[in-house]
């Protein structure tokens, strides 16, 4: 397995964005489902609310105001933030990348480092990584690590099976700290599994075409084009379930971690059956899992640092957390990463 592990950097806050649009699953399932079969849903999978962007808002937009919101909670001189990683699967347009727009919009300096990575739930730990990387390696001091999507835009409206996916950004600021405790990553990818999630046109391989937009319908009566979003449900499940708990305890045994060290396991919010699942297989004390996908939905790459400023503002409020995160999803792609958050980092959630 291959480990990088890196000095140095830390991450010193988190701002979390969420359209200021939520709706209850029963709301939005009511369409598909009849109430007995909404509350077996929700009890499953976990979901009670979700967060849906509005039509002039993009996923630029919503990480405009994480991004301001973080930089004035940690009073950042915006000269010395020579770094942006943008990882999303909604930018505002194919080119150019929406990276370059938010240097712009944001006011940072011409000499920032600006890069747009397609990724989904997989993206936080990614964006982690690479922005631990750069300091690590010298190339920056202040990197603003963005991740999350507008998927909503994407979906069908008769699609049921996809219909609980929420929208939402996460601003992380990553910093140059000498001494700090090192961080441990492992990333994986697997292309055999790309077409299990997918959108089928719209790049350059299925151009869009008048076809591009007429609806079909599959065997469970769902209704989407092929410039909508499609999940194979059963596929992604069952990656998650095979991959994921053996990465992490290969990653846990090789590092030699005392399990009892680790405050918390922090795993992508898909839903809360999965979540169990992976708890169990990878034999994880279920109490260090915090799960709040009740409150958000599944918010893709944004899931983890808002389950950190959903449920572990009031830890870190009083002490240093040792963390574990795992995230999985599109590509197919997956990662384990391994840090301290430091007690009184910055941590909050705003509506927009």
């Amino acid at each position: 397995m291959p480990i990088t592990i890196l000095k140095n950097s830390k991450i010193t806050g988190i701002c979390c964005t969420l359209p200021d649009n939520c709706l209850s699953i029963y709301d939005m399932g009511k369409k598909y489902f009849d109430e007995e079969e909404i509350e077996k849903i929700s009890k499953s999978v976990g979901i009670k609310y979700l967060y849906l962007a509005k039509p002039e808002q993009t996923t630029s937009d919503l990480a405009v105001k994480a991004c301001e919101k973080l930089i004035l909670n940690l009073n950042w001189n915006k000269d010395e933030i020579d770094g942006l990683i943008l990882i999303t699967q909604t930018p505002d347009y194919i080119l150019p990348s929406t990276a370059n727009i938010l240097q712009y919009r944001l006011g940072l300096k011409k000499n920032c480092i600006a890069i747009q990575i397609n990724l989904g739930c997989s993206g936080y730990v990614y964006g982690i990584w690479l922005a631990s990387e750069f300091i690590s390696n010298g190339t920056c001091k202040k990197v603003l690590v963005i991740v999350g999507d507008t998927l909503s835009k994407t979906t069908s409206k008769q699609d049921k099976s996809i219909f609980m996916l929420s929208d939402g950004v996460a601003a992380t600021a990553v910093e140059y700290k000498e001494g700090y405790s090192s961080s441990s990553f492992s990333l994986f990818s697997d292309g055999s599994g790309a077409d299990k999630l997918i959108i089928p046109d719209g790049g350059f391989r299925n151009p869009v075409s008048e076809k591009s937009y007429i609806l079909s319908k599959d065997e469970d009566g769902n209704s989407r084009s092929n410039m909508n979003i499609f999940m194979d449900g059963m596929a992604i499940f069952l990656f998650a379930i095979n991959q994921v708990p053996s990465a992490l305890k290969e990653f846990i045994n090789y590092l030699n971690v005392d399990i009892v060290k680790i405050d918390k396991f922090l795993l992508h919010q898909a839903n809360n059956y999965l979540i169990k699942m992976l708890a169990r297989n990878a034999k994880l004390p279920i109490e260090k899992i915090p799960i709040n996908i009740d409150k958000f939905g599944n918010t893709s790459a944004a899931s983890i640092p808002l389950v950190i400023c959903d449920q572990l503002k009031n830890d870190l409020e009083h002490k240093d957390l040792n963390v574990i995160m795992a995230g999985f999803g599109v590509g197919l792609s997956w990662g384990i990463g391994m840090l301290k958050l430091e007690r009184g980092i910055s941590t909050s959630i705003i509506y927009v």
